[in-house]
Formats: structure tokens, sequence, C-alpha cells
């Protein structure tokens, strides 16, 4: 039964399927088997076919990792040409005295016609053809391997934490995530591969050089002792057949090591090599301009060859006159295009108009405007998505974003505003993208527009759309115009959400508990104001605590309000309290230990005394100048550590000096109670935040 299951499977295999095992056959018979001088032939031929092939395909593919097999192919091609190798010194040691067709009609023509049957010239062209593969071509490519391996091993974090952020940001779905995280795998996979690969191209060299002298040695033995040729015969050949046999396998050898060349030096941009060239080249119309000149003052030297370097020269600069019509044209176009940008729709103003204030504005200056039109862009989409995701991961509605065109900016500049006050804003250019910096560049851009990125404050670059492959390679992370406005538009909306939770979202909020439990938001309502549930909602929200759960905010709430009279630091603190155990995961980042900084028991101490004799002593209160110029200082360092390791920063305190300490430290570190730690959470301290460290 087993042996039935068997054969139809078996019986099934495809031709490409049955591939690999006819190859590792025809090596293994190649390598044992004698071989008549017409199936050398024919896998000579083979072997000159497959290797422009593979030359031609890694002219046209259109980035490296779209040829990822390349690796295996180069494997199996060089164990080809070895196996051949073999086939050919036993065919002509064995019968090299019957003469030049011992071996085959491939090797007696590259005998005979390509070297005109001088086995000397044919010597030093075969020399040189090796000094060329082993020398340029393959050293060079090996190297290339090598580092482009290395760098892309390097930059692979940087990377997929990019991809993240954009997630994170809306930019991405997820769908879109996961292709580019599986083209960061192949191309990771791909080049690692190649720096193996690399290794077996050189080794082939090298047996060709040594399986030439062992020919030549090996036939002038036995041509003279066992087949009684003179030596002057036996010298010619087994030379001329050794020659030639070396010429035959030197040939793919160079094209297949060309071709490696050309995979691993490749810069991703979706065009063949052919049109990268192309388009690259024609960017440049006075670099042809400067070759022509030099082209037409070498062609008038006297005694020079004047025809060859004239029409050159005439060439040159006919295609360099051609090219810079074609860029003012396009110039022209472009600046046409940008005059006739069509206006935001303009309407009349209402009393609603003049006297309201939008939750959420952006306003644009009018080179944006394309980006706000449909289908340009998607920006519209995209700060949807960043608003419905911000809203989804706190908890509350988030109003929509009013977009307005505005004389003030400049004509590329964006300001978002929060109830009319600006919060944030920047300058994009459409129609390029910004190259921004990382931990993971290796050199810098050297052509574009240099700026800070606007969310982070990044040094950044705003660059045209053929220098993204460049960009990428050195290790920046590019994004478009409307990605780089929704990127700033998500990181203002971190910092300053917490002031888009008005009345409306809070009555929103109690109007769903009274649904689900209704006996619990009547006593919110009967113990608190909405005021003062407002303010502490706000407060979690400053902090990046979700306000999901509104259910046990409110239980904790109503208990602690019994008995605390009411106080807002309190009434937070029992709140955090309450969600500990969420606020803490957040920070664990799914391990079954919390990594913290803590601060120096001498540092701790001097807040501490400084809370208790401030004017305004308590849970809250503010820390003494001084101390706190000093508590930021420690904190930055601790937490710029942190992230240096790869660990997400967070600070752990005394429950009195947590609120103090967090209004204090703001934004530089987050900072959780001792008491919000749950017991089944244990703390590794891998940072201590003390004032000594302050010029680290």
């Amino acid at each position: 039964m087993a042996e039935a299951a068997v054969l139809p499977r078996v019986g099934a295999l495809s031709a490409t399927q049955l591939s690999g095992p006819i190859v590792i056959m025809l090596v293994l018979v190649m390598l044992v088997v004698p071989l008549p001088p017409t199936a050398i032939s024919f896998l000579f031929a083979l072997n000159i076919s497959a290797g422009l092939v593979i030359l031609a395909a890694s002219l046209y593919v259109p980035s490296p990792s779209e040829f990822s097999s390349f690796p295996s192919v180069l494997l199996a091609t060089t164990m080809m040409r070895l196996a051949l190798n073999v086939a050919t010194a036993r065919a002509i040691l064995l019968n090299g005295y019957t003469g030049p067709g011992a071996a085959g009609d491939v090797i007696e023509s590259f005998g005979q016609f390509a070297v005109g049957g001088n086995y000397v010239v044919g010597g030093i062209i075969f020399l040189i053809l090796i000094i060329i593969n082993f020398v340029v071509v393959t050293r060079g490519a090996s190297r290339v391997a090598e580092v482009s391996a290395r760098f892309m091993l390097d930059s692979l974090p940087g990377r997929q934490m990019a991809i993240d952020a954009e997630i994170n940001a809306g930019i991405l779905s997820p769908q879109a995530a996961e292709r580019r995280r599986d083209v960061l795998r192949r191309e990771a996979d791909f080049f690692g591969a190649m720096d193996g690969a690399s290794k077996f191209v050189r080794g082939d060299v090298v047996a060709a050089m040594i399986i030439l002298v062992v020919n030549m040695l090996g036939g002038l033995i036995i041509g003279t002792l066992q087949d009684g040729l003179p030596l002057a015969d036996a010298a010619r050949t087994y030379t001329l057949l050794t020659v030639g046999d070396g010429l035959a396998a030197q040939i793919p050898s160079l094209t297949i090591s060309v071709a490696a060349g050309l995979i691993v030096t490749r810069v991703s941009t979706g065009e063949d090599i052919g049109e990268q060239i192309k388009s690259q080249l024609s960017r440049y119309p006075q670099a042809l301009a400067i070759a022509a000149a030099i082209m037409g003052a070498i062609g008038l030297v006297p005694q020079m060859a004047h025809i060859p370097f004239l029409l050159l020269a005439v060439a040159l600069g006919v295609t360099a006159w051609r090219l810079s019509k074609k860029m003012q044209r396009e110039d022209a176009q472009t600046a046409s295009g940008n005059t006739a940008t069509a206006p935001l729709e303009v309407k009349t103003d209402t009393l609603t108009d003049v006297t309201g204030i939008d939750p959420l504005g952006l306003s644009i200056g009018f080179a944006l405007t394309p980006l706000v039109a449909q289908g340009e862009g998607r920006m519209l989409s995209r700060l949807t998505a960043v608003r419905q995701r911000y809203g989804r991961a706190m908890g509350f509605l988030v109003p929509a974003v009013h977009i307005r065109d505005s004389s003030d900016l400049a004509a590329h500049g964006y300001r978002f505003t929060l109830r009319g006050a600006a919060i944030g804003g920047g300058e994009v250019w459409p129609g390029q993208w910004l190259a921004i910096e990382g931990p993971m560049v290796v050199d810098k851009l050297t052509e574009g527009r240099p700026v800070r990125d606007p969310a982070f404050g990044q040094p950044a670059m705003w660059i045209a759309q053929n220098a993204i492959p460049q960009a990428e390679e050195l290790g920046y992370t590019v994004v478009d115009a409307p990605s780089t406005i929704a990127t700033h538009f998500a990181e203002l909306l971190k910092k300053n959400g917490a002031e888009l939770l008005g009345r409306p979202q809070v009555e929103g909020l109690m109007t769903k508990l009274a649904e689900t439990t209704p006996r619990l938001a009547e006593d919110v309502r009967t113990n608190l104001s909405m005021g003062l549930i407002r303010q502490v909602l706000q407060a979690l929200l400053a902090e990046e605590v979700p306000i999901r759960d509104f259910e046990r905010i409110a239980e904790a709430l109503v208990e602690a309000a019994d008995g605390l009279n009411k106080d807002f630091d309190r009434l937070l603190a029992a709140v955090r309290l309450r969600l500990g155990r969420f606020i803490v995961t957040q920070f664990a980042g799914g391990e079954a230990v919390l990594k913290v900084a803590v601060l120096q028991q001498q540092l701790e101490e001097l807040i501490a005394k400084s809370l208790r004799t401030g004017r305004d002593a308590g849970i809250g209160s503010e820390i003494e100048a001084e101390t706190a110029g000093h508590l930021r200082t420690a904190a930055e360092i601790a937490a710029r550590a942190m992230r240096s390791r790869g660990q997400k920063p967070v600070l752990v305190v005394q429950g009195l000096l947590r609120r103090s300490v967090a209004r204090t430290l703001g934004s530089i570190i987050p900072v959780i109670a001792l008491e919000e730690v749950p017991e089944t959470m244990p703390l590794q301290v891998v940072e201590t935040a003390e004032p000594g460290r302050e010029h680290e």
C-alpha cells in the first residue's frame, strides 16, 4: 500500500521538479563516466548558453532580490563547469594522441580558430582571462557581496522598526506591512547567500588555473612516455587541447562572474540596468558636454586618430544638447502645472465660520492643495486612519480634522491646530521624498534639501524619487510627503491628545456606562462632577494611559471619592492603582519581567524632602527647581541608555512621589509607582538615575 501511495506522487513530478535531480546525475556522470567527444561538445555549448542566459537575466532583473535563486544557480553552474573540466581532462589525457578533435569540436575550434592554432597566443589569452576574472571581477564581486550582507543585516532591525512605526501611525495596512517584511526577509536571505556563493566563483577560477597546468604536464608525460609522440608534437597537441579547454570553460565562467558582479552591485529602482544607466546619465547633460569637449580637443591633436574622436565628440555634444532642451521643456511644464493648481473651494463665511473653533485643524500652503485633492497622496484617508487608530487605542472618539488652505503659510508649509492654537507644523515638498537619518545610516546623502524630520526632529533630507534606492541602501528611512504629515500628526496626538477629551466625549463615556452598569453610572454622577472626571481622564491620557476600561476607572473613582474628599491627585493615584496591571503590561513588552530604571537613593530622598518643605507640600506638588534640573538630566541619561539596548524606558518611584516626578519629567520617560506593579510581575533594575552621571 505504501509503495502504491508513493508511485503516483513520483509520477506526478513535473519537469521543473525533476531538473534538480537531473543536474546532480549529470554532474556525477561527468565525474565518473568517460564521455564521447560529441557529448563533451554539447555540454560545452550548454555551459556557454547557460552563462549567457544568466548574464542577460542579471541585466534585466529590476532588483537583486527578484533573482533570489541566483546563489543556487551560481553553485549549480560552478559544479557543472568543474565536472566538465574533469570530463575534458580525462578525454584529453586518454585520447589526445589522436589529434585536435580528441575532446570534441568545441575545444578544437577554440584551440584552432580562436587563437589561430598558436598555443602560445592561446596560453597568453587564457592567462589574461584568468587575471580579469580572478583579480578584477570575482574579487570585487566577493567583496561587494560581503559588505552588502553585513550592511543588510545591520540595517534590518532599523528597517523593521520603521515598518512598525508606519503601522502604528496608520500609514501602512497589515497586509502592506507583511509584504514589506517579506521583501526584507528575501533581501537578507539573498545577500547572506551571495556572501557565501561568491566564494565558489573565486574557487572555480583557481581550479581552472591548476587544471590547466595539470593537463599540460600530464599530456606531455603521457604523450611522450606512453603514446610515443615526439616532444614537440606532444607539446603542440596537448597544449592546444588544454588551452582550447581552458578558453571554452573560462568564457562562461567570466560571463557568470560578471553576472554576479552586476547582481550584487545593483541598486533596486524597479528598472533594468540599461534603463537605470540611461535615466541617471540623462539627468546630467553637462557631463556629456564636458566629455564632448575633451574628446574634440583630443581629436584635434596632431598625429592623433582624428575621425573616431571627432565623431564621438559630435555624438556626445548632440546628445547633451538634446537632453538639455528636454529638461528645459519638462521644467517649464512642471512650473506651469504648479501655477495652474486649482485652489481649494472658496465659500462665503457664515457666523459659525467666524466664531467656531475646530477641535482639530490643519492649515496648508497653496503648493500642498494637490495632496488634499481626491486620489492625490491619500492624505485625507491617512489622517483619518491615524485619528481612528489613536481613538481606538486610547478609548475615546477623536474629532475629525478640518483642513483649509492658508495664505499666512509658506507655499509648502502646514500647521496643525488644537482648538485654534498651533501645536506643530513644518514644510513638505509634494513629489519628493523625505529620507530620515537613523542609527543604521552608514553614509550621508549629498544631494537634496537638508531639513529636520518634523515628527521626531531627526536630521533628514528631501530627495527626488530616483534617489530613493540609494537612500535606502545607506540606511535611511524614506517616506513621501503625505506620510510625513500623517506621522507628525500621530506624534502630535500622543503629546496633545488629552486636550481633545472634552465634555461631549466624557458624556459619551458616561452614556455608554449607563447602558451597561446604570447603578455605577448613577454613583459616579452623584459623587463626582463632570469636570473632575474629565480632569482625571485627561491626566491618564497625558501619560498615554488608555481609558478604554472606563468601567474600572469609574469603580475606582467612586470608591476613592467616598473617603478622600475628592482630591484630584489622590483620585488619579487610586485610578492608576486600579489600572496597574494594564499600565505595567505596556512596558513589559510581553516579557515575564519588567525592566525598569530607579532613582538613586540620595536623589529620591532629596525629592521627598523638597516636597515636604515646599509651599504646596503634598501629592503632586512641585519639586524645587535645582533638584528638578538634576532629576531631568539623570532621567534623560537613563532613558537613553535603555533605548540603546532596545528596552522601553520606564522609571519606578514611590507612590507618594510619582505624580510630582511625572509632572517634572514630562515626556522624558514614563513614570509608574511601585505600588502599581502587580505582585506577580518581578522587577529587574537595569538603570539608576543619578546626578553623578550628568556628563556621560
